[in-house]
């Protein structure tokens, strides 16, 4: 197959070369017809002898003779003249598009930091600004895929470790079988449990793939049987859960809308200080209703907030994995609602608390009741 140059520089020979043609024959066929007519005026001059009109024949025939070699000697030089400016403007042409696809090998094998120059017409440019922002996204993705098989591997080694000492003491004899070690043995297997449950529903979340049994329920109902569930966490914080749901109809899968109900109260319970109050409550505003989960923690800095709902993100990095969690309960919170065509939010100031809210599109029998 010819190359993107051969064929550019072949269209413009054609073209050029077409263009003399068209224009010698138009310029031979009106000379010729020109000097026909100049002819049979002076053969009807009155006086002008016979011979000298049988010697204007020869000078028409020299003039067309003259006129048909400079059409084609103009037609050769043409020629050359529309394969050397051809060359040169398909080179022109074909050279950023030879440097995009040395670039897009090198980024296929993994050089994602190159860019190219972004030069050239308008075409060119935009072309280069896409090249350019795919091989950013693709950077950026690839520090993210990086960096959560990192904090895979991190947030799985802490509870694998634990069970592996224990389990290789308790084959030596080192450790003994009591029920209390067995007992924290069982909460590092549930923490395992957890987060590789959790793991999973982020990930189908992400792909939309999620399976959701979405049915009319009363999410202030929902709300009320999460907060018992809840309660015990507070109590045993001293933290006093204030819930306020109104009755509120949405179209929604009850356990996943309980699972996101549950990840924003435990996150609420576990940084609020002793005293501390977490509220739940719910309303119904244009055209969707909106849950909020605010607490009277220390708050969050300003840098924090957008990356919230990120995996494995914490606030407090000092906190451990037993009371800190994973950092996966606002990400799964993230997509669960989005899943369900909602968004969420987060207001907080550094100690003035801090309100996490969704919303989720009303159910057209959503009013309150």
């Amino acid at each position: 197959m010819a190359s993107v140059r051969s064929r550019l520089v072949l269209v413009l020979v054609l073209v050029a070369w077409l263009s003399v043609a068209v224009v010698g024959l138009v310029t031979d066929r009106l000379a010729e017809s020109r000097v026909e007519a100049f002819l049979r005026h002076t053969r009807a001059v009155p006086g002008m002898s016979t011979m000298m009109r049988a010697m204007m024949v020869a000078p028409e025939e020299r003039l067309l003779g003259d006129m048909r070699r400079a059409i084609w000697i103009a037609a050769v030089l043409g020629l050359a003249v529309a394969a050397m400016a051809g060359t040169a403007t398909a080179r022109s042409i074909t050279a950023p598009l030879r440097a995009f696809a040395d670039a897009a090998t090198r980024v296929g094998r993994g050089d994602l930091s190159l860019r190219v120059p972004e030069v050239g017409g308008d075409e060119l440019v935009g072309v280069a600004r896409a090249f350019n922002s795919m091989a950013a996204s693709l950077q950026q993705a690839e520090a993210a895929r990086r960096q959560l098989l990192a904090d895979i591997a991190h947030e799985l080694g802490t509870p694998l470790a634990v069970l592996q000492a224990n389990v290789e003491g308790m084959l030596d004899g080192v450790v003994a079988a009591a029920p209390q070690r067995l007992a924290s043995l069982h909460m590092q297997t549930q923490l395992l449990t957890r987060l590789v449950r959790d793991l999973r529903d982020l990930a189908l979340a992400q792909e939309g793939q999620l399976p959701l049994d979405r049915r009319s329920l009363d999410l202030g109902a929902l709300a009320r049987e999460v907060v018992e569930v809840a309660r015990a966490l507070a109590e045993d914080k001293q933290v006093v859960l204030d819930v306020a749901p109104a009755a509120l109809t949405v179209s929604a899968d009850r356990d996943r809308l309980a699972q996101v109900l549950h990840n924003l109260l435990a996150n609420a319970i576990r940084y609020t200080p002793p005293g501390g109050t977490v509220r739940l409550a719910a309303s119904r505003a244009d055209g969707e209703v909106r849950v909020e989960v605010s607490d009277t923690g220390p708050g969050i800095p300003g840098d924090e907030l957008p990356r919230i709902f990120g995996r494995f993100h914490r606030v407090d990095r000092s906190r451990s994995r037993a009371t800190g969690g994973a950092g996966l309960g606002l990400a799964i919170v993230k997509h669960l609602v989005e899943a369900h065509g909602g968004r969420v939010w987060v207001q907080s100031a550094v100690g003035a608390g801090t309100t996490v809210g969704f919303g989720l599109p009303a159910s057209e029998e959503g009013g309150t009741r």
